[in-house]
């Protein structure tokens, strides 16, 4: 079952980052998306959880963590949005692929886990190439701005 609700996550996210960049191309308000994406689901669980529960009762610890966790999904959401509204799709991809090296980091600091040869060669690749892609956008821009000129 655990394997059917990761499925169903990966799912849910990968549409809800097809339908940002519809909202962000028509020019909507994704970020009120973002929002609602987010908080219609949390008011529906703490009605099902107030309501249905044995006793009603959220205990404090569980509540905090669910607090933490929520800002941290939204967050992420909004980088998300961010990283898909650069231009071109590989860039905003790359860039929300690496804020995956954030939790590997910490990983790393919070569990001293051994930091390996291949860790370090993987992260220090994976800043390089997003370097490359800024490196190239600021290529393109330059481009643009003396095409126009060269033309007239």
């Amino acid at each position: 079952m655990g394997l059917f609700f990761c499925l169903l996550g990966a799912i849910s996210f990968g549409l809800m980052g097809t339908t940002l960049k519809a909202a962000e191309r028509r020019k909507a308000n994704a970020a009120g998306l973002v929002v609602a994406t987010y908080s219609w689901p949390a008011l529906i669980m703490l009605a099902w959880t107030l309501l249905f529960t044995t006793g009603g009762k959220i205990p404090g610890k569980v509540f905090v963590i669910a607090l933490i966790f929520g800002a941290c999904a939204a967050v992420a959401s909004l980088a998300f949005q961010m990283s898909i509204s650069i231009g071109k799709v590989t860039v905003g991809w790359l860039i929300m692929n690496i804020s995956a090296g954030t939790p590997v980091v910490i990983s790393i600091w919070m569990y001293r886990e051994s930091l390996t040869p291949l860790k370090m060669a993987a992260f220090g690749l994976a800043l390089f190439s997003v370097y490359l892609l800024f490196w190239g956008q600021v290529i393109e821009k330059r481009a643009l701005v003396r095409t126009p000129r060269e033309g007239r």
